[in-house]
C-alpha cells in the first residue's frame, strides 16, 4: 500500500555554502530563518543549547530512486564499496530528509544562529527538536567507518570536533588528545579508524582524559582505558611522553610541530 504525506517548511537555511560539493565534512556556520506563521513554536527554545534540525535535501537533484551509493571519502570506489542508503548519511534516499544536531550560537527574533549545519543555503527546514542529553547520548555506540580523512588536517578537524562535543570547550589538553590520536592513526593506520583503542593515560590530566575518551570511546568500565604514570600516554604500543603543559593554548597545540608536544616511541 502506498501512502503519501504532505509536508511544508517551517523555515529555511541561510548559509554561505551554495553547492553540495563545497560543503565541509562537518558542515559550516549557518542560520535557520523561521517563517512568521511559526513564531509561536519558538517559545522557550532558549532552554536548549543544541537542536536537531530536519531539512529537505532535494534541491537541484532527483535522487529518490537511488538506493545504493559509495559513501563520500570511502576508499573502495568499486562496486564492492556500495552501501544501501539506510546505512549512510547520503542525501540520495527515498525521502531526502537530512538530520543534523547543532549548537545554538544566538537567537535573534525568528533567526536561530548555529555553529554548523551540513545543509546548503536555501534548504527547507521541516522541523526542529531539542537535543536532549538524557535521551540522545549513546556513548557506547559501535559503527563501521564510512569514509576516511584525505589529509591529516581533515582528520585533525574531525577529531577536535568530536573532542569538543564530548567535553564542551576548546582547551589545550583536548587539542593534545587530538594530536596524539592523529599521530597514532597516521603512523599505524594511514589515517583510518582502528575501531578499538587500548589507552593508558594520566589521571592528573582530566581534560586530556576527556579528549581521549570522547574520541576513542574508551572507558575504565569497558577495560580499554587505564590510568598510568604522570606525563605518559600509551596507545596501541606507542608511548607518548608529554612535553606541552596542560595550560597551553588549544589553537597553538593544534598547529604546533609534534616534537614540541610529545616524544613518541
Amino acid at each position: 500500500m502506498s501512502v503519501e504525506f504532505a509536508v511544508r517548511p517551517v523555515g529555511y537555511v541561510r548559509s554561505e555554502v551554495l553547492d553540495r560539493k563545497a560543503m565541509p565534512t562537518w558542515g559550516a556556520t549557518a542560520a535557520v530563518e523561521i517563517l512568521p506563521e511559526f513564531a509561536d513554536a519558538l517559545l522557550k527554545i532558549e532552554k536548549h543549547s543544541h537542536l536537531w534540525i530536519f531539512g529537505w535535501l532535494g534541491q537541484g537533484r532527483d535522487e529518490r530512486h537511488v538506493l545504493q551509493v559509495i559513501p563520500r571519502g570511502y576508499v573502495d570506489r568499486s562496486p564492492s564499496g556500495l552501501h544501501g542508503v539506510f546505512a549512510v548519511r547520503s542525501p540520495a534516499r527515498p525521502n531526502p530528509i537530512g538530520l543534523t544536531a547543532a549548537r545554538v550560537i544566538a537567537l535573534d527574533g525568528l533567526t536561530i544562529r548555529l555553529d554548523r549545519l551540513d545543509f546548503m543555503d536555501g534548504t527547507p527546514v521541516l522541523d526542529i527538536k531539542p537535543y536532549l542529553a538524557t535521551r540522545d547520548i549513546i556513548f557506547s555506540t559501535n559503527y563501521g567507518q564510512l569514509g576516511q580523512a584525505r589529509t591529516r588536517e581533515d582528520l585533525r578537524n574531525s577529531l577536535m570536533t568530536q573532542a569538543v562535543q564530548f567535553h564542551g570547550q576548546r582547551k589545550g589538553d583536548l587539542a593534545l588528545a587530538v594530536r596524539i590520536i592523529e599521530h597514532y592513526r597516521a603512523t599505524r593506520f594511514e589515517l583510518g579508524d582502528p575501531g578499538h583503542y587500548p589507552v593508558t593515560a594520566p589521571i592528573d590530566r582530566p581534560v586530556l582524559l576527556d579528549g581521549l575518551m570522547g574520541i576513542t570511546r574508551s572507558t575504565p568500565g569497558r577495560g580499554n582505558l587505564h590510568f598510568g604514570p604522570s606525563g605518559l600516554v600509551q596507545l596501541g604500543g606507542i608511548t607518548y611522553r608529554l612535553i606541552v603543559p596542560d595550560t597551553a593554548d588549544a589553537e597553538k597545540v593544534l598547529h604546533a610541530p609534534e616534537e614540541t608536544l610529545f616524544d613518541a616511541s
